[in-house]
């Protein structure tokens, strides 16, 4: 039987403000803090025993929790489990200008079944980013274009943990030379394959570019 894909969106609850308290901290970018408790995949591989991939779609908030996840499971009974698992870590929130802030959609990948077996034995595992989007680079681009809009940014992550070959695909395109110079300011822990690092392409991140309220 052909593998499918089903899209889960798991409320996790009233999201913080993108804006927050001042804070004296210097700037930091949002990410996991801590490894995962994966009881919950480990219950799901012996209940269901299933093999496929899920796809995490979500935003850090200024409070450091997680937000608007979207879940894309080759199984659709897996998302469940997969969110159960994400929400055992913990989450840092985005400091920049002396501001917390929301992160911009992050995304991340998990294999179960004999498939995450599989690919722990080679080796292979997707990257990870260490720094977002700059809130000051979203920011000036919409100043300077000035009209609001939207990308889905495509790119591949390469084996020295920067961007390449990204594709904005913006509208207005206007946007599209400044969201390439934002998307190439982003740091990651490349992807491996074999236990070394190595290009990864099919990376993908959609924006919303909107002003902020009253300009």
């Amino acid at each position: 039987m052909k593998a499918w894909i089903c899209a889960v969106v798991i409320s996790l609850g009233v999201a913080a403000p993108a804006f927050a308290q001042k804070t004296d901290l210097p700037d930091r970018p949002a990410k996991r803090l801590s490894d995962y408790d994966v009881a919950a995949m480990r219950e799901a591989n012996t209940l269901l025993k299933l093999n496929g991939t899920c796809t995490a779609q979500f935003i850090i908030t200024a409070a450091g929790e997680l937000s608007d996840m979207a879940i894309d499971c080759t199984h659709p009974e897996m998302a469940a489990y997969i969110a159960t698992t994400m929400q055992t870590a913990e989450w840092q929130s985005e400091i920049t200008g002396g501001e917390f802030f929301d992160s911009y959609p992050m995304r991340e990948r998990f294999n179960y079944g004999a498939g995450a077996a599989a690919a722990d034995a080679r080796g292979e595992k997707p990257p990870v980013m260490e720094t977002g989007l700059q809130p000051r680079d979203i920011t000036k681009a919409i100043a300077d274009v000035d009209q609001e809009g939207s990308c889905e940014v495509k790119y591949t992550v390469g084996a020295d943990g920067k961007p390449k070959d990204v594709q904005p695909n913006c509208t207005p395109a206007a946007y599209n030379d400044k969201i390439i110079e934002a998307v190439g300011k982003m740091e990651f822990a490349p992807g491996e394959k074999g236990g070394q690092p190595t290009d990864w392409p099919g990376m993908a991140m959609p924006l919303k570019l909107t002003k902020p309220k009253g300009t």
